[in-house]
């Protein structure tokens, strides 16, 4: 892959990833579901050990 197709790929990954995030948000916080900010955690590790190889 070139590097303009690597930046389109995470450009729309980050975008995905925003939209996802504002919708479990919207919709947990509407129903006082506190607890699922720790799913948080476990997208962040799996993100840094997806990176880091």
């Amino acid at each position: 892959m070139n590097d303009n197709a690597i930046r389109h790929m995470v450009a729309i990954l980050a975008t995905l990833v925003c939209l996802l995030a504002y919708y479990a948000g919207y919709y947990s916080g509407d129903r006082g579901w506190w607890f699922t900010v720790f799913s948080l955690a476990i997208v962040y590790g799996g993100v840094y050990k997806l990176i880091d190889k």
